[in-house]
């Protein structure tokens, strides 16, 4: 907020004293500032009274009023709805203020009869306002809008430059031997800019502050020497403020000694001594260096290149690390699908821990007649093995002439191999987590080095175009911070720019993306996570190149039961394509409803972060695989059309068959592997199809073609298609609908589900 303040401070303080700028008795400078501070916004009514308090200190009454009724006439004509509804370019709006400034001093022409002289000077008032406005706007815009610390541009340099002569010699003259308030305004103006920005500004500025004076009675020599002035301190500004006031002493006093007719009065003097005082004593927050990029534009862009690469390098190492953790598990993953002997050594010792430790006939089994038992033990392990279990019958003759715990045995040997089976059980279990863990570890390294590609594959265009882009939008009132324009790997143009507006204004980012397709002659759309209306702060808003194509859809759909066990989304990805998925859980209802909703759900995830179609599916198998309480299994039918080609890429998986219409033909995608979920390793159909204009995709699940009482039911759904007469996406899923309930008295034996697409060009 006390930025603000000062900067609105410091334009009525420049706007006061360029109103005082007067020549050959006009002041068309003053409606020229008054107009460029005007269109920023910059509290118009104190800017007003600045104004006339301006050209009133100078000009008589009569004279002001000329200049009053200018102002009132332009706040009216440019606060009317006629014109404040309408984007007019920026030019439009300085014509008002000079045109009503015309058409007065056109006024006082006529009052004094016509006198050539009055009708040039009328037109040069209103030209030098026209003209002026401009100048001054890129210079107000500069102090209003830009953060601390931004550097000048050629432009805005040389609209400050004008704005400071033009405060300079607004300036009043004060007779007295010992005040020079113009010489230290000029002193300490060019002492500042040159600290700020550098030789080149302060150059500029002497230059500007020698012609100045000139104009005022000084001689023109004043212009080399203050424009040395601007040089030579500019070389020590680095090593702070002191040594740069020093310099420029010092560079005065030579070029005092060497021109004669530069001789430093008490009064230079004096104005001197004033201007360092004031350069040494202000708060940093005013005196500050502005860091000049010594390496240039050319040098950002390498910058950025370099580190495009090493994000590059970095991505590939972690794509490789997760690449070689996946092979890692997949080497240490065994299953086992019958006992070890190293188990069944371990069931022995627990029961000869239990049973035949404290037994009395321990000695006569295993010391006196070990081969018998050994042998016995094998036999009835071996039992045990194959069945799984043991009955009493089982029991070898040894242990039933021999052994007094002869039930206990079964027990216990039966307790042995089922915690074996168990251990088995969750063995294999785990091993197929490693697996599939594996797999999802394989498929995060792939979806890695795949979006590592799509980074460094991007490119940044010409800076021409941003450049473009920023003159346009500020033409619209929307000031750019920052603009990159991308290129992808499809050739696609992608802006990403931050951006702000003022208080008053209510722009919209598509009125925005319409500006920026008239600039660079390709149609540009909104990114869906940017805002709709540009903000009063600077916020981040990114633009797509246009697709080709459009997607038209239609939905018809039947229940056996209250839920539906079949699910659908429709997503349109910033990528430029737009992904139909039809999903059918196994059997009917709100089970069969969350299993096909949980498949969607993480394949919409996984599209929209980026993964690629049949990396998204693995991912979707092995987690349905790893559900710990109950396998899942659902079908998918997944329809990625590409909106910028026209390529649509079909994935089906346990799907019913896919339907694409045209003008007089129907061609049928069929699908013969199992659902999703049911193993480790998920097996999927795909295929890629080339669209044109008119043509309609037609999914259905099972229930569909199950209702239709004919074996070749792909044959008779094509007649079907054929026989609609209609490129109504949503009516021919009607259509379809209705003549497959037809055939079972409109009662469905399934959950039925039909999606239509049709795809025109834009």
């Amino acid at each position: 907020m006390k930025g603000n303040i000062k900067k609105a401070v410091m334009i009525f303080v420049i706007g006061f004293a360029t109103a005082r700028a007067t020549f050959l008795g006009i002041s068309p400078l003053a409606i020229g500032f008054f107009a460029a501070a005007y269109m920023e916004k910059v509290s118009p009514g104190l800017l007003f009274i600045t104004i006339l308090a301006g050209i009133g200190s100078v000009m008589p009454p009569t004279m002001v009023l000329k200049y009053l009724l200018t102002m009132i006439s332009a706040i009216i004509l440019l606060e009317s709805p006629l014109i404040k509804k309408k984007e007019l370019p920026t030019k439009i709006y300085f014509y008002i203020p000079a045109i009503s400034l015309g058409i007065y001093a056109m006024m006082e022409a006529a009052a004094n009869g016509w006198n050539m002289d009055f009708i040039i000077m009328a037109l040069m008032e209103a030209i030098i306002a026209y003209v002026s406005g401009l100048i001054f706007s890129i210079g107000i815009g500069f102090i209003a809008k830009q953060p601390k610390g931004t550097k000048m541009t050629n432009e805005e340099m040389i609209s400050l430059s004008v704005m400071i002569s033009l405060l300079i010699y607004g300036i009043p003259n004060i007779n007295n031997p010992y005040i020079a308030p113009i010489e230290t305004a000029v002193y300490f103006v060019i002492m500042l800019i040159t600290y700020k920005y550098g030789a080149g500004q302060g150059a500029v500025t002497g230059a500007v502050s020698g012609i100045t004076l000139s104009l005022r009675g000084a001689s023109l020599n004043g212009i080399g020497w203050l424009t040395m002035m601007g040089i030579v301190p500019a070389l020590f500004r680095s090593l702070g403020r002191i040594p740069t006031a020093a310099v420029f002493t010092m560079t005065v006093a030579i070029i005092s000694i060497i021109y004669e007719d530069v001789g430093l009065s008490v009064k230079e003097i004096g104005a001197l001594s004033s201007a360092l005082l004031l350069f040494t004593l202000l708060p940093k927050s005013i005196v500050y260096r502005v860091e000049q990029d010594r390496d240039g534009a050319g040098q950002n862009l390498l910058t950025l290149d370099n580190l495009k690469k090493l994000t590059n390098t970095r991505m590939r190492i972690f794509s490789e690390s997760f690449l070689k953790l996946s092979k890692i598990l997949e080497t240490i993953t065994e299953r086992q699908m019958r006992l070890r002997q190293k188990e069944i050594d371990l069931i022995f010792e627990d029961i000869s821990e239990r049973l035949c430790k404290n037994c009395r006939n321990c000695t006569f089994c295993w010391e006196k007649h070990f081969k018998e038992a050994y042998k016995a033990t094998c036999d009835l392990f071996e039992t045990a093995e194959k069945k799984g279990y043991i009955e009493t019958n089982d029991v070898p003759a040894y242990f039933m002439e021999h052994c007094i715990c002869s039930d206990e045995l079964v027990l216990e040997t039966n307790r042995g191999f089922e915690i074996a089976k168990l251990n088995n059980i969750w063995g294999n279990r785990l091993a197929e987590s490693r697996e599939v863990i594996a797999g999802q570890l394989k498929e995060v390294s792939s979806a890695i080095h795949s979006l590592t590609g799509d980074i460094y594959g991007a490119a940044r265009v010409m800076r021409s175009e941003e450049n473009k882009i920023i003159r346009r939008l500020r033409a619209h009132h929307i000031d750019v911070k920052s603009i990159t324009v991308l290129e992808r790997t499809d050739k696609r143009r992608e802006i990403v720019l931050s951006a702000a507006v003022g208080r008053r204004r209510c722009i919209t980012t598509k009125e925005a993306a319409s500006w920026i397709s008239e600039v660079l002659g390709v149609r540009f759309v909104v990114s869906a996570a940017s805002k709709s209306v540009f903000s009063k702060n600077y916020e981040e808003y990114i633009f797509f190149e246009d697709t080709k194509f459009k997607v038209l859809t239609g939905v018809a759909r039947a229940m056996k039961n209250n839920i539906s066990g079949d699910n659908f989304s429709i997503m349109k990805l910033e990528s430029g394509e737009e992904v139909i998925a039809l999903a059918d859980g196994m059997g009917t209802g709100k089970e069969a409803a969350d299993e096909s909703e949980t498949v969607l759900a993480l394949l919409e995830q996984l599209l929209e972060a980026g993964f690629k179609t049949e990396t998204a599916i693995r991912l979707i198998n092995s987690n349905l695989v790893l559900k710990a309480d109950k396998q899942t299994f659902s079908t998918i039918d997944i329809g990625t059309i590409n909106l910028c080609t026209g390529m649509c890429e079909f994935v089906k998986i346990g799907a019913a068959s896919t339907f694409i219409k045209r003008d007089n033909w129907v061609e049928t995608i069929s699908s013969t592997t199992l659902p999703i979920g049911m193993f480790k390793s998920v097996d999927y159909d795909s295929v890629t199809k080339k669209l044109y204009e008119g043509d309609i995709i037609i999914m259905v699940t099972d229930g569909v073609l199950d209702c239709l009482q004919t074996v070749d039911k792909e044959i008779y759904m094509e007649k079907v298609i054929m026989d609609i007469k209609s490129n109504n996406p949503q009516e021919i899923a009607n259509r379809i609908l209705d003549h497959s309930l037809s055939q079972r008295n409109y009662v469905p034996m399934d959950d039925m589900t039909i999606i239509t697409a049709g795809i025109w060009l834009k």
